[in-house]
């Protein structure tokens, strides 16, 4: 059999239709795996909030010990005076913290001699260069770094504001 009576047998010219498909999906599917993604199509990701991730003052532990050695149905058992809470539930007796004003990074600058030092601004006032150890508003400056400023306010808490990028 020759290879024009093998095209004319129906079957074989299915199988050469479908291997036409295939080579055709493979080279497509091997195209766009070796292309490079374009920068537009990925969303751009920005900083939602600077705030840190603050934790309040901890519960008092559990007496685990007193539980284990009473009588769960004893007659004379009463509720606690304080109703059980979740971690981080807030009792309803606590009243909101409000935070300080976050001043805004404007640049920093790191030498390798501890002088290192930044630049911050504190609402509508007066850019301010600040070194590890001033207080700027209600916050003390507690490490800076390239691009970015560690702060703690009187009260604690902890932040780590960054320089914005620029355009934004």
């Amino acid at each position: 059999m020759n290879w024009r009576s093998a095209v004319k047998v129906p079957a074989v010219r299915m199988s050469l239709v479908v291997l036409a498909a295939a080579l055709i999906v493979v080279a497509w599917t091997f195209a766009r795996a070796l292309r490079a993604p374009v920068g537009g199509d990925t969303p751009v990701m920005s900083v939602a909030a600077l705030e840190p991730i603050t934790r309040g003052p901890l519960p008092p532990p559990a007496d685990i010990q007193s539980a284990v050695e009473s009588d769960l149905f004893s007659h004379d058992r009463s509720a606690p005076e304080s109703p059980y809470r979740m971690p981080g539930e807030s009792a309803p007796d606590n009243k909101p913290v409000v935070e300080p004003m976050k001043p805004l990074v404007l640049g920093t600058a790191v030498a390798n001699d501890g002088r290192s030092f930044a630049t911050l601004q504190l609402g509508d006032a007066t850019p301010t260069l600040v070194h590890v150890g001033d207080k700027i508003g209600e916050w003390t400056v507690k490490g800076i770094e390239r691009r970015k400023v560690v702060l703690v306010s009187t009260a604690g808490n902890r932040a780590e504001l960054t320089v914005p990028k620029p355009g934004y």
